[in-house]
């Protein structure tokens, strides 16, 4: 027996290998039927066996209606020995899997999107079960021996996928108009060459724009009538327009079989009543669509969410991407084309501009928003995953570093409002400080200094009345770049050598409130102890970034010194998220906090390699650490 999540896919699944194929869903609701019809055919068979005349023309209706809902029953049970192959497994339900009582062949590509419905059934599988899952290994879909190789790449996230979709010219960037307008040329090019085409973007308002452009130039060409009927997204469809349907209708026969989510179809007819004629965009027979179902289920078909082109092949394919895309979309959107795929990158595309730091940083290009979204996975995952994600992330140094960060902002946060008060601010400036959105950035460099040991209460005022603020346009922004250039210029006091939580993070001084002070040491503990984890990590299984550090020194006092460095990149990279494939320190930062660690990551890399130099030539393994127990225990202090 043959599922698949969608009827379309069901079809497919049935043409390719011959065997009786169902949607999933439509299957699960007839099996669920089981019961009810056995409890209607024991009730029948108990009036064949009371029944007084049991030669009667009545007697025998109810032995046929007995042995129909046997073969109905029959028909809706699974039996011995038998094989249930369940197509596009990454998009099956965990609680529909769960229901399929039988040996079950699972197919499918667990990068692909996944359920809407609580999954990660098939992902789990195929990474925790390795000896069962067979891979594919050729990649056929698409003309270009690179572009198979880039594919897998980009399947697993792997950074080098980007540089080779760039050094093949398949990257634009701009804004979002400007990239609409790009890929609308490019696939109308394609198209007018008579090439299969499809643009692909995240969201249905900007497929249903593509749409509308699509279908205004084709009445102008001639092509499709401007006459047609509304469909759904407020659009309009006439003769000669490409359509797709999207619900399965089974009293909708066509052909051999009938209409379903997901089939493709051009418009032959309108009718003034709002039915529609249409036919199969492949040729054959034609269905009439009521007009109820052309109002709710019918959508242009030019331009589409990566989510309904999975499984479809084209010839070429243009997909907008921004930094809210996902890895799954960007795979599927990236893969539709045999002989070409093209990524268009709005960089300039912000979600949140309000926490934004316009000018703070250097602008984001079309490869860091790239890298961002490889980072970026949207997949449903399985409780048993989560699990261990959950497990992960609390130990992570993400995790610790933002709980410290939070209880230090706490700790110290009259602290700094009173140095702001008695800093010759007026009133109006203060507010316009706590205001800005560089007040953070502003206490983050007051924090640094200070655990230097810098004289941040006696040189704070004489860097706020040094120069006037009567022209500056943010006050908060002004008074971080003295405070940092000050510091910078600073040498730190002797015995603060180490203010440096795991060389990145400034650590925090000057709290009074015993239960802070003890939250804080707790974490500044674990975060230690999590750098050098992961540092002890990376050397067990060889990390390809390690490696760049140079050779371990062997002498230990030299050694030691190399793993605290290797430790300070360690927790960079996870806080930063860097994937294994990436450069070390991954693409450039976007924010004021990123900014700073990363100079400090630099610094550490460089010790580092100094360090190795002078160790000479021969590697030597490292030993991994034991770390104290309590790095996994729950952490006390002050709830966040």
């Amino acid at each position: 027996l043959g599922l698949a999540p969608s009827a379309a896919a069901a079809e497919v699944l049935a043409e390719e290998i011959g065997i009786d194929t169902e949607n999933t869903a439509k299957w699960l609701t007839e099996w669920r039927r089981i019961p009810a019809l056995t409890a209607a055919r024991d009730r029948l068979d108990l009036r064949v066996g009371r029944h007084p005349y049991p030669a009667s023309a009545s007697a025998q209706r109810l032995r046929r209606r007995v042995e129909e809902l046997n073969q109905a029953i029959e028909g809706r049970r699974l039996h011995p020995g038998q094989l249930v192959i369940v197509d596009e497994a990454s998009l099956a339900g965990t609680l529909d899997l769960d229901q399929l009582g039988a040996k079950i062949l699972l197919a499918g590509d667990w990068a692909q999107l996944s359920a809407v419905d609580a999954g990660g059934a098939f992902h789990l599988l195929a990474h925790d079960r390795g000896d069962t899952v067979p891979q594919l290994t050729d990649v056929r879909r698409f003309t270009a021996d690179w572009e198979k190789q880039a594919s897998i790449q980009l399947r697993l996230g792997r950074e080098p996928a980007i540089d080779a979709y760039q050094m093949h010219g398949r990257v634009a960037e701009g804004g979002r108009d400007e990239l609409l307008d790009q890929i609308y040329l490019a696939w109308k090019a394609d198209t007018d060459g008579g090439l299969s085409s499809v643009m692909i973007a995240a969201d249905t308002a900007t497929v249903a724009d593509l749409n509308r452009r699509a279908r205004r130039d084709r009445i102008a060409g001639g092509t499709v009538a401007e006459e047609g009927l509304d469909v759904s997204a407020g659009q309009s469809a006439g003769a000669g327009d490409e359509i797709i349907t999207r619900q399965n209708d089974r009293t909708l026969s066509v052909g051999r079989g009938w209409v379903k989510n997901g089939d493709r179809w051009t418009v032959t007819a309108t009718w003034e009543d709002g039915r529609m004629t249409v036919r199969r965009t492949a040729g054959g027979a034609e269905v009439v669509l009521p007009a109820a179902y052309v109002a709710e289920h019918v959508d242009l078909a030019y331009a589409s969410t990566a989510h309904r082109i999975q499984g479809r092949t084209v010839d070429t394919a243009h997909a907008l991407v921004s930094a809210a895309t996902t890895r799954e979309v960007l795979y599927v959107a990236v893969t539709r084309g045999r002989h070409s795929n093209r990524l268009y990158v709005d960089a300039a595309y912000d979600p949140d501009p309000q926490t934004g730091h316009d000018g703070a940083v250097k602008p984001q290009t079309a490869r860091d928003v790239l890298v961002a979204v490889l980072a970026n996975e949207g997949a449903e995952i399985s409780a048993h995953e989560t699990i261990r994600r959950v497990h992960h992330d609390t130990e992570s140094w993400t995790t610790l570093h933002a709980e410290y960060q939070t209880i230090a902002q706490a700790a110290q946060a009259d602290r700094w409002n009173a140095l702001l008060d008695r800093s010759g601010l007026t009133p109006s400036e203060i507010r316009q400080v706590h205001a800005s959105v560089a007040y953070g950035p502003l206490i983050a460099a007051l924090s640094d200094a200070d655990s230097r040991g810098l004289a941040v209460e006696t040189a704070f005022p004489r860097l706020v009345q040094g120069r006037t603020l009567d022209d500056a346009d943010d006050i908060a922004s002004v008074l971080h770049g003295r405070v940092s250039r000050w510091a910078e210029g600073s040498r730190p006091i002797r015995g603060h050598a180490e203010y440096l939580i795991a060389g990145l993070v400034p650590r925090a001084r000057g709290v009074e409130d015993p239960d802070m002070e003890r939250a804080l040491q707790e974490r500044d503990r674990s975060m230690e102890q999590r750098a050098r984890i992961l540092a002890d990590q990376a050397a067990t299984t060889g990390a390809a970034w390690l490696r760049r550090l140079g050779v371990t020194p062997t002498e230990p006092a030299l050694q030691a010194r190399w793993l605290r460095e290797a430790s300070t990149v360690a927790a960079y990279r996870e806080r930063w998220n860097i994937g294994h494939d990436q450069k070390l320190l991954g693409p450039d930062p976007t924010c004021i906090e990123q900014l700073g660690q990363h100079k400090r990551a630099e610094a550490a890399i460089n010790r580092a390699r100094t360090l190795s130099q002078s160790a000479g030539p021969r590697p030597a393994p490292m030993t991994p650490t034991r770390v104290p127990e309590a790095v996994s225990q729950p952490i006390g202090g002050p709830e966040l």
